[in-house]
């Protein structure tokens, strides 16, 4: 039996018939492969299974019984599908139907993100393609991130399906301008102060849209890391971090949660946003910790971080920020733009102790 383990997921390919004759044979083949991976999660490619009788469902069952929680399977045939819904299954496990499939060539790439590569279609739609491994799980919640933006008024690109791109998945997004907002900078360096000040108008708009419980509230997302990595903190990291992420005040307004040049679009001279996976309600400063990270912090440790990253040297990644920070601002005094900038260097130093650590445990 075929398997591929990645980073975090498990695929175990279901391939012919699955019956009475050969269900114990494939229980045996699949309970070894997942006892080798026990620490990840799995998920079923049915796209060669022709037909699975009450015995191969019983063998999926006692996996979803092991692992304590629904599994994905994917490229399920009609045929396939209609014995799932005929036995409840559709309502225990993930399942969805082959994907369309598309082609892309590499050199269509339009912007790199973290968790995969977006590209330009023929038709000038746009796919975000995942890295291979991705769980379709995590796929499915960043359309619906970019959904509930969409409908909440969030100037996002419009999100169509779900496709199948070599062994990766990934979501087609509307046609859209063919740059990226650091392409654009990149493009025309002497128009940088303007992209800097409408950028920051850009942001401040988006902070003041109220989504509530519509997204997570980032706070918790930061409380969960620290939990994950508190036993490998010294006593000090740990109370430092508690009492930052605690002091930062409740809000509802949206926060993107991994906000840079390089996620957001430029169309018809029009800000849009993408890479909607963090999508959140919280704070603006989250938002901003970030982006002052990204165009300063990581340059200074890791000289060619932003030419990189956003294709953007770092001298003007830092004059975008110096234009950025004082208008998004709002005509604060120097003073009080002091004050927050030691904030979001003191924020800087311990979110990077805290993701370190978890990367370290990884």
């Amino acid at each position: 039996m075929r398997s591929k383990a990645g980073k975090s997921l498990l695929k175990i390919y279901l391939d012919g018939r699955i019956d009475s004759s050969n269900a114990s044979s494939v229980e045996k083949e699949i309970m070894d492969i997942i006892q080798l991976n026990e620490e990840l999660d799995v998920t079923f490619d049915a796209d060669g299974l022709k037909y699975i009788s009450s015995a191969g469902l019983r063998v999926l069952l006692k996996v979803r019984k092991l692992k304590g929680k629904s599994i994905e399977i994917t490229n399920v045939s009609d045929e396939v599908l209609e014995i799932f819904t005929t036995t409840g299954f559709t309502d225990l496990f993930d399942i969805t139907r082959p994907m369309r499939r598309i082609y892309l060539e590499r050199t269509d790439v339009l912007i790199r993100s973290v968790n995969g590569e977006i590209h330009r279609q023929p038709d000038d739609n746009i796919v975000k393609v995942f890295h291979e491994g991705t769980p379709l799980g995590e796929i499915k919640k960043e359309r619906e991130n970019a959904h509930n933006a969409l409908v909440a008024g969030i100037p996002t690109l419009i999100p169509f399906d779900i496709v199948a791109v070599g062994n990766c998945y990934g979501i087609v997004f509307e046609a859209a301008g063919s740059l990226s907002l650091a392409q654009a900078i990149t493009r025309e360096p002497e128009r940088l102060g303007e992209y800097a000040v409408k950028f920051a108008g850009f942001l401040h708009e988006l902070h003041e849209i109220q989504v509530g419980d519509e997204f997570p509230n980032i706070k918790e997302r930061y409380r969960g890391w620290l939990e994950r990595a508190g036993l490998f903190l010294s006593d000090d990291d740990r109370r430092n971090i508690n009492a930052l992420i605690n002091g930062i005040p409740d809000s509802s307004g949206y926060v993107h949660g991994d906000i840079n040049p390089a996620n957001v679009i430029m169309s018809d001279g029009e800000m849009m946003l993408m890479d909607m996976a963090g999508s959140a309600h919280g704070h603006p400063i989250f938002d901003l910790q970030g982006l002052y990270a990204s165009l300063v912090e990581i340059e200074k440790e890791r000289s060619m971080y932003c030419s990189s990253t956003f294709g953007i040297s770092g001298d003007n990644c830092v004059k975008f920020w110096d234009i950025f920070f004082p208008a998004y601002m709002g005509g604060r005094s120097e003073a009080e733009l002091d004050k927050m900038r030691t904030l979001l260097g003191r924020y800087y130093v311990l979110k990077q102790r805290l993701l370190s650590v978890l990367e370290e445990k990884s």
